[in-house]
Order: C-alpha cells, then structure tokens, then sequence
C-alpha cells in the first residue's frame, strides 16, 4: 500500500497511465452494455493531476476495448504514448475535449456519448435538419 504509492504505483501496484487506461476501457464496456455509448459511437477522456490526457481510440468497438488501446497525450495535445496497435486512429474528439479541459481546469473527464435514447430523441425533433434516416 504505502510503499507502492511512495513509488509512484496505486494500491494494486499499477501506474497512474495503467491505472488511467485500465478505467477507460472498463468505462467504455460499461457504457456500451448500458446502451449508454453505440460500438464505436462517443468516447471517453481523462486529464489526470499530472496533466496527461488519456484518449480512447476512434473505430474501435466500445465492449472490446483494453488498457492498451489507449492514447496517452500532453497538455499541448501531443501524443506521448500509442496504443499498443499501430492502426488506431486518435479520436476525432479530442480537440474538442481539449477546449472543454482549457474553458474548465477542474475538469478531470470529459465524454461524449452516443446514447440509443439520445439518437432516438434527436431523430422525433421535427425541427432537425440532418438526415438520419
């Protein structure tokens, strides 16, 4: 306990980047099975206090997600860290999580989601433009 977190680890003995990524995959697939986020529809970000910003991926289905998936960037925006899989793609969110970050600096998470109750309200509003169906 004490001596995993004076190294810099959490009581599981993990680092705050593995602790991070592990979360927003178990989000992600928590989300999913709450029909809260579609399969690859809305993401997840999570500023930490050291001022990394942890970003799942783009294209990839919500429930399949693990720790490795993640990007890990800087306060500038900048990737620090890939995911493990060289193909994915960083979300297309994250510059707008970033201007949510900048406009609110207590803000430790930012979500978008795509929730079937939300697509389906949207689609009722006879005042919306975009083509849905």
């Amino acid at each position: 306990g004490t001596v995993a977190r004076h190294k810099g680890l959490d009581a599981d003995g993990l680092t705050e980047a593995q602790s991070v990524k592990a979360l927003i995959a178990q989000l992600c697939e928590a989300f999913y099975h709450r029909e809260w986020a579609t399969g690859t529809g809305g993401g997840i970000s999570i500023r930490t206090p050291s001022n990394r910003v942890f970003v799942a991926p783009s294209g990839l289905m919500k429930e399949n997600m693990t720790s490795e998936d993640m990007f890990e960037l800087d306060m500038a925006g900048r990737v620090v860290q890939r995911p493990v899989t060289p193909s994915l793609r960083l979300s297309a969110c994250t510059p707008l999580w970033y201007v949510v970050y900048g406009a609110r600096p207590s803000a430790a998470a930012v979500i978008h989601t795509h929730s079937i109750n939300a697509v389906m309200a949207t689609m009722l509003d006879k005042t919306e433009s975009a083509p849905c169906l």
